[in-house]
């Protein structure tokens, strides 16, 4: 018999579901330890024809005598092959988002949570198994477990609706411990350089799903947590009430006109009477300002994830010894741990500005002006970050690391805060599904930039992810100045109907 869900008990939820992100959510971030061990295996080694270990079936033969000669140029099939592994599968766990978001909305919060469990075993096993004879058990195995993350991640982040006053801080630690879960590839890694293998490690990884599958049963509702819609409507009510008393404001001047500046500028900000109907869900997808906001996204998105999955390629060129290659993942994926203290950061920025813009005569610039700064801080540090890696100079990295760790928490933070926080809680889902499905088709980009990468050389590929990073601050400056728009027609038409009202 299953509990009943209670909102009570929130902080209980909020604490579960963090814990949950950080033991499995983000298991795909932690590629750079994973490939790292595939490649110290042997991993289609096979194909570096000119390794004198190539075709060896012991794995400690002329292991030293390759230790510095990891540049070799026969070893690009090899880096390409294991790129690829990356690639498709940091490309179909958004692809796979939409689905997901789709069958959340239809058969809820449990369905969808075993659908995840099941993925994430079935990728876990595989990834155990993968071996020199089946290596290509690595493909299926990383998508299978980066698609039982983000199932996790879909039906966890429903727990920030329960706080309607800190809902961004709820999302930011959520984004902070997905974050921090890449950590659980590097203690893989350590296993494996203790000598525990592979093999076990993630053996035991299918087997912690037991932990999900307890909340799954007892905690979780069975369709989805909805926002508390009536207290949010009543503080909007009330505000207008009190600005028709000492400003002399007309609470229906001010509908007519938000109602005209949200068909101009910006979506309609809150639930609607077509709301949990396909036609409303149009609405929203077709709008511009989600339009812009997926773009944004699946742009900065597209920079992190070529930086996930060209790190070691990266490091071989940079550093001069396999040792130093395996300091640098480490110091990469314990910088990128840090993002459990970064990622809530973001959210707080975003809950304080929130505050700062509560008094706004405007509802358009209540609701949307909060998340300018956020997110143009994020395309600020993806530009850094950009910048950072056209100096050829291993000690510029651990710069690099900061700013890396630093977009890729608000980049998440902003991306799920953003849209809870401007469209209705039933849509949450389903958006939040075709925002990262879209992220994911322009994720296959990656491999245009890896082909690019073998033929022109990663400083080209680096230039031009800078100036597509410097394109998506449009997002944030179209929201500023839809927000300036629609508070100064704001101040106008009270202006307007202060003088018609003035006795003659």
């Amino acid at each position: 018999m299953f509990f009943k869900f209670n909102t009570r008990l929130r902080f209980l939820y909020a604490i579960w579901a963090f814990l949950e992100c950080l033991g499995f959510c983000g298991l795909l971030q932690g590629w750079g330890s994973l490939v790292y061990i595939l490649k110290d295996e042997g991993i289609y080694s096979d194909l570096c024809v000119d390794q004198p270990h190539n075709g060896s079936t012991d794995s400690n033969v002329t292991r030293n005598t390759t230790e510095d000669t990891v540049k070799s140029s026969g070893c690009l099939e090899q880096d390409s092959k294991l790129a690829a592994i990356f690639t498709i599968a940091s490309s179909l766990y958004n692809l796979i988002s939409i689905v997901l978001g789709q069958f959340s909305f239809k058969f809820g919060t449990r369905t969808t949570r075993f659908i995840g469990i099941l993925f994430y075993v079935s990728g876990a096993l595989m990834l155990a198994f993968t071996s020199k004879e089946l290596p290509w058990l690595a493909y299926p195995g990383l998508t299978l477990i980066g698609f039982g993350g983000v199932a996790m991640y879909l039906t966890c982040v429903q727990v920030a609706h329960l706080f309607p006053l800190g809902g961004s801080v709820v999302i930011g630690f959520l984004n902070g411990a997905f974050d921090t879960s890449s950590g659980i590839q590097l203690m893989v890694k350590f296993g494996y350089e203790s000598g525990i293998s592979r093999r076990t490690s993630y053996v035991i990884v299918a087997c912690s799903q037991v932990f999900v599958l307890v909340s799954t049963l007892f905690f979780y509702p069975k369709d989805f947590i909805r926002k508390h819609q009536q207290d949010h409507v009543t503080e909007i009510k009330q505000e207008n009430t009190e600005l028709d008393t000492t400003k002399g404001l007309q609470t229906e001047a001010e509908k007519d006109l938000e109602q005209k500046t949200d068909t101009d500028t910006i979506t309609e900000l809150k639930d609607t009477e077509d709301s949990g109907t396909f036609r409303g869900l149009l609405r929203h997808v077709l709008s511009l300002t989600f339009i812009l906001h997926v773009m944004w996204a699946s742009c900065l998105q597209l920079r992190f994830y070529f930086v996930l999955g060209s790190i070691n390629t990266s490091l071989e060129k940079m550093v001069s010894s396999q040792s130093e290659v395996s300091h640098y993942t480490n110091v990469m994926l314990y910088t990128m741990m840090t993002g459990i203290f970064v990622s809530p950061i973001a959210g707080f920025f975003y809950s304080w500005l929130t505050q700062i813009f509560a008094n706004s005569v405007s509802s358009v610039r209540r609701q949307v002006m909060p998340s300018v700064l956020p997110l143009a801080a994020t395309t600020v540090f993806s530009v850094i970050m950009s910048s950072l890696l056209l100096v050829n100079d291993p000690r510029v990295l651990y710069a690099f690391f900061v700013f890396l760790v630093l977009q890729r928490s608000f980049l998440y933070t902003m991306y799920t805060a953003y849209i809870a926080a401007i469209f209705p809680s039933c849509y949450l889902g389903s958006l939040l599904g075709i925002a990262i499905f879209t992220s994911g088709v322009i994720s296959f980009f990656q491999y245009a930039l890896f082909a690019w990468l073998e033929t022109g050389g990663l400083s080209q590929v680096n230039i031009f992810l800078l100036v597509l990073a410097c394109v998506t601050l449009v997002h944030p400056l179209y929201q500023w100045w839809a927000c300036r728009r629609a508070e100064v027609r704001q101040l106008v038409d009270s202006n307007q109907k202060i003088t018609r009202q003035a006795p003659h």
